[in-house]
């Protein structure tokens, strides 16, 4: 890994994780392009720590009013803390349940292909509902219901080339959510899902120090990379930086009904994907014998 495929990684990871496009798949493509192998997983998990912070930086003071109404200060607060932990039971559920399948969706392009238009779907059709809605709903209005919803949905969609804020943000506003409400939402689901799955991925590297066990192959960086502390450092500057700005362009585009920019390029993202894999790209995503269809 070179210091410029750092930066590129940690500029893929913070843009694509909060914009409705799917970092799982432009991050396994981006990974195989530019390292012809996967990611070393420490790296891995640090860029998904930069994007947490850009989100801790970035809704300090939704966090705070949470934190508040935990110790009993802010009941708006505390309402607000149960949906996102509500919503956090059918994700975690869902997530483990499908996480073999996520595990074989990685040796498929198309599959990514596929979740991409999907994505797209949700968009424009989310794009058009908000726009039509004149009795949508703040999250001070927000139920149980809704806090299952996103969360199943977010449970079920992860891990495929599903946009994670894509398919949150446009289920919030299925179920009656104003779309700026739906977006912070989302957001705020976002650290304890970010969290989570940086925690369960940073377990597999934890066991082996414990034991005093080398790395295996393919956790560690590969023969020839810049030092791996420097990498991981850039890395994670990169995507919190880059992750703050595309939080906030987001948070910009979904004060009005403007997805549809989003949804013509998961359109056409998902197109291509679908393309690459159904002729057989074998050797341009994946280098490491993975058999495409």
């Amino acid at each position: 890994m070179t210091l410029l495929i750092a930066i590129l990684l940690g500029l893929i990871q913070g843009v694509t994780e909060f914009l409705p496009v799917s970092s799982t798949a432009h991050l396994t493509l981006a990974e195989n392009l530019l390292l012809r192998q996967s990611m070393p997983l420490a790296f891995d998990v640090l860029l998904h720590v930069g994007t947490l912070l850009a989100l801790i930086v970035y809704f300090r003071a939704e966090i705070l009013q949470m934190l508040r109404g935990i110790l009993g200060r802010d009941a708006e607060g505390l309402r607000l803390a149960g949906w996102v932990l509500l919503a956090m039971v059918p994700t975690v559920i869902f997530g483990f349940a499908t996480r073999h399948l996520k595990e074989t969706a990685k040796e498929h392009v198309w599959i990514y292909g596929a979740c991409l238009l999907l994505t797209a779907v949700l968009l424009f059709t989310a794009n058009n509902l908000s726009a039509r809605n004149q009795e949508a709903r703040g999250l001070d209005e927000m139920g149980p219901w809704d806090a299952l919803a996103v969360g199943t949905i977010q449970g079920l969609g992860g891990g495929f080339g599903l946009s994670r804020s894509g398919s949150t943000i446009a289920m919030g506003v299925f179920k009656g959510l104003k779309l700026p409400s739906a977006t912070r939402f989302s957001f705020l689901l976002g650290m304890p899902t970010i969290l989570g799955a940086a925690v369960l991925e940073g377990s597999h590297i934890l066991k082996p120090l414990l034991r005093h066990q080398p790395l295996p192959a393919e956790l560690a960086f590969p023969a020839g990379s810049i030092s791996p502390a420097l990498a991981c450092v850039v890395g994670v500057a990169v995507s919190a930086v880059s992750g703050y700005f595309a939080i906030g362009l987001l948070d910009r585009f979904t004060r009005k009904p403007r997805l549809n920019p989003f949804a013509f390029y998961c359109l056409c993202a998902g197109v291509a994907m679908i393309i690459l894999g159904t002729v057989g790209a074998k050797g341009f995503f994946f280098a490491q014998g993975v058999s495409l269809p």
